[in-house]
């Protein structure tokens, strides 16, 4: 299965479990349990992107181990950082901060 399929498969699971869990209680366990955090959702936008991290940081005018370290979830990724994909790319910075569980990427590998 591609990274792309896999993240597909992850949202349609996403989707079902929304259904049956109160939206307060489904977001706040995935904060909680890091399954969400700002770094991952990251990594989704880029891999729906298919673009490599050395791409997307060259989009963003950064050196790739600077970018790198923001998809590691022991680093907290800066919020001007994030609100300049969110600005760029079209990004609601709500979902990029975890604050929404509606996944909107783009599925173009141009940024």
């Amino acid at each position: 299965m591609n990274p792309h399929d896999c993240l597909n498969s992850l949202e349609i699971l996403r989707d079902f479990v929304q259904k049956f869990v109160p939206l307060p209680t489904y977001m706040k366990n995935l904060i909680i349990d890091r399954i969400e955090t700002p770094n991952r959702r990251l990594w989704i936008l880029r891999e729906s992107m298919e673009l490599d991290e050395a791409q997307f940081a060259l989009s963003f005018g950064m050196a790739l181990d600077e970018y790198h370290q923001y998809e590691r979830d022991d680093i907290s990724v800066p919020v001007e950082f994030l609100e300049n994909v969110a600005e760029r790319l079209l990004i609601p910075i709500e979902w990029l901060r975890c604050e929404c569980p509606v996944l909107p990427v783009p599925k173009s590998g141009k940024v």
